[in-house]
């Protein structure tokens, strides 16, 4: 008789976070689903090193990585830029696949990068045949958000499709109340007002995400993704002042209405073909658009109760998008992996807006008809090298060149011509040490931020009350794109059991800072962006997972902690505070999953992000106050394939304190706001056949 010994095959999951040399952290449906979040935005918040700035009513707030505003940190769909007007909150979790950051750039992407990229993954075919619905109801304030979600994969030899389909409603309350106080150069109080502020409003949704994949009788692939986003947006505002010393504003109450009617669309094409050489090429064309109609009414009083304002303004945007996109891989050469693609696009944006103001106290009617006709037309070529040069140290070597030329005619200015070209080299390299899953990973970059197209335009955008805490706006076009060289460095551990702890830290070199300043232009005052000096960030981030695997008598526990300490100076402003702008000194979230059984698990997030004040102009500062935030869930299975998810946010209901100062010469001016949160429920009911 033979005795045979018994051999144990062990397969290790490739972890892009841990195995791959250009840094990546990949976060999946499954942990993007698990608060049952109505909305991407509520469950990207979670996530190591992301921050959810405060947004304006019934809008979703701005996306950040290590605190440095939307700008600086740039977010992509399916690795491409999404289009004029896309707004991440109108996709739920559902219909994403993953979520990707990156702290470092790549060549491979936009360089538009400078505190990294967040790549949303649209759901494309599954890996097996299903089919789920998913029914919610979340509730905040007397406000409900329904909801409903579709999906359905089908895959077969040779193809294979996923539709998702979501249709939601969220309608929301804000109320917020403030004090504006103005002192002389001696320090005198000479104004003191009241205001009292009330927005209600909803957002109707519907998202249709269809995939389509086939392999084709020579080998060659295709896939086809369209993404379509019909809404409808109402929003009814109520502002009051009430002076009680200094002088009277002219509109003491305002009424405003606002309609917006958006219809997106955005479809891709791709190609691949693998060679017999073991080389690949992959090309892709996309096709987008953005249809959007804008109504917005205004009628003001003054302190007799009288009429003294009517405004009526109608607008529509017209997006047009053409890009092309290709890459090729080279054969594998011993220890190289080579890519070398190119990046087209040309947007077109096209916009008109009528304003019709009647005439009141003896300012006669006016009426206006604006429009402007832009052009962004970008081109990028890339080479990327990853190279194994022993089984612990690997490298990733990479170049991308880009340029942006953004053309723009309109009624009102004359013609703007921008034009600029940055070339961004990276390096990023992994070592593993001896003996061990300890590895160290080193990151140097150059990045860049070009300014957003309405920071070009000099149009004005004219505000009710005109003073120096609520100026009009207006675009500069000789704006020039801020430019950074970054170094990242880390220190990751990695354990058998799922624990990880990874340390490290960042710093940033920004010059030619855009930042907003107002001043008194004849009898108007106006924000305007500007080129300033130069900006250092730099930060400490910790990111750790500690994890207890079910057994059979105990239940399993994985516990998620992050944080990420800030810092920042901007050299041509004054301190203290001289940060960049509304960045936190410091963010962090602890998370925990308990797992009672198959059937039954529970979860709990909380959140902080801190406060304070930052020097946002040579004569601003704008303030808010930290933030503290709990969530919780509860899943339980019910019957087949048939699940129940509750949840709450924000357990804690801490109200937003924020804060804005203008000072000069003249005095002093200070607006304070105070805006009450409320905790919110939901049920989820999801249902797979």
């Amino acid at each position: 008789m033979t005795d045979l010994q018994q051999v144990q095959v062990r397969g290790e999951r490739h972890d892009p976070r841990r195995h791959d040399t250009a840094s990546r952290l990949v976060f999946g449906k499954d942990e993007l689903v698990r608060h049952g979040d109505t909305t991407l935005v509520d469950a990207i918040k979670r996530l190591p090193g992301v921050t959810v700035t405060t947004a304006a009513p019934g809008s979703t707030g701005s996306i950040t990585l290590r605190g440095m505003g939307k700008g600086y940190t740039q977010i992509l769909v399916d690795g491409q830029a999404a289009h004029a007007g896309f707004d991440p909150g109108s996709l739920s979790p559902d219909m994403v696949e993953r979520i990707e950051i990156l702290r470092t750039a790549t060549a491979d992407m936009r360089a538009e990068a400078i505190a990294g990229t967040i790549n949303i993954v649209l759901a494309k075919a599954a890996s097996r045949d299903s089919r789920e619905l998913k029914i919610s109801l979340a509730e905040s304030n007397g406000r409900s958000t329904p909801g409903i979600n579709w999906s359905r994969s089908r895959r077969g030899e040779h193809r294979g499709y996923t539709v998702n389909a979501a249709l939601s409603r969220r309608a929301f309350l804000v109320e917020d109340t403030g004090i504006e106080a103005g002192f002389s150069p001696e320090g005198v109080q000479d104004l003191h007002r009241s205001t009292n502020l009330r927005v209600e409003g909803f957002r109707d949704v519907l998202s249709l995400s269809p995939y389509f994949n086939a392999v084709l009788e020579n080998g060659d692939t295709l896939g086809w993704q369209t993404f379509l986003e019909a809404s409808n947006y109402n929003k009814h505002g109520d502002i009051d002042w009430q002076t009680q010393s200094g002088p009277e504003l002219r509109h003491v109450r305002y009424r405003q209405s606002t309609g917006i009617d958006v219809v997106q669309l955005r479809t891709d094409l791709s190609w691949a073909r693998e060679f017999d050489s073991g080389g690949k090429l992959s090309s892709k064309l996309g096709l987008g658009g953005n249809r959007e109609d804008y109504r917005f009414r205004e009628q003001g009083y003054g302190a007799d109760g009288m009429q003294n304002l009517d405004d009526a303004t109608d607008g529509w945007l017209r997006v047009q998008n053409f890009a092309s996109f290709g890459k090729y891989t080279w054969p594998g050469s011993g220890a190289h992996v080579f890519e070398a693609g190119w990046e087209g696009s040309l947007d077109r944006r096209r916009e008109a807006r009528v304003q019709r103001l009647l005439a009141f106290d003896g300012i006669p009617e006016s009426f206006s008809d604006l429009s402007f006709d832009a052009r962004i037309q970008r081109a990028a070529v890339y080479a990327q090298d990853e190279w194994t040069v022993t089984p612990a140290w690997s490298l990733y070597l990479g170049a991308r060149w880009e340029q942006i030329e953004t053309r723009s005619d309109g009624s009102d200015f004359m013609p703007v011509r921008n034009r600029s070209s940055v070339l961004s080299p990276v390096l990023q390299s992994r070592w593993r040490l001896p003996d061990s899953k300890d590895q160290v990973r080193l990151g140097l970059s150059r990045t860049y931020r070009s300014p957003e197209l309405r920071l070009l335009v000099p149009r004005p955008y004219t505000s009710t009350n005109n003073r120096e805490l609520d100026p009009d706006t207006m675009g500069n076009p000789l704006l020039k794109p801020e430019l950074a060289t970054g170094v990242d460095l880390a220190y990751e551990s990695y354990r058998e059991d799922g624990a990880m702890l990874s340390l490290g830290g960042y710093a940033r070199a920004i010059d030619d800072v855009v930042r907003m300043e107002t001043r008194l232009i004849g009898d108007r005052w106006v924000a305007m962006p500007s080129n300033g000096g130069s900006a250092t960030a730099w930060g400490i981030e910790l990111d750790a997972r500690l994890s207890f695997p079910q057994a059979a008598d105990a239940p399993g526990l994985e516990l998620r902690f992050n944080l990420t300490r800030n810092w920042s100076r901007v050299d041509d402003l004054p301190g203290p505070d001289n940060r960049i702008d509304k960045q936190p000194s410091l963010s962090s979230t602890l998370a925990a999953d308990y797992r009672f059984s198959p059937a039954w698990s529970v979860g709990a997030s909380y959140s902080y992000r801190s406060g304070g004040s930052t020097r946002t102009g040579i004569h601003q500062i704008a303030g808010e106050s930290a933030r503290r935030e709990l969530d919780a869930y509860m899943l339980a299975s019910l019957w087949g394939k048939a699940r129940l998810r509750l949840g709450v946010a924000n357990v804690l209901q801490q109200d937003i304190a924020s804060d804005t100062e203008y000072f000069d010469a003249s005095g002093r001016q200070r607006i304070e706001r105070l805006r009450p949160s409320h905790f919110s429920v939901r049920a989820n009911l999801e249902v797979a056949f």
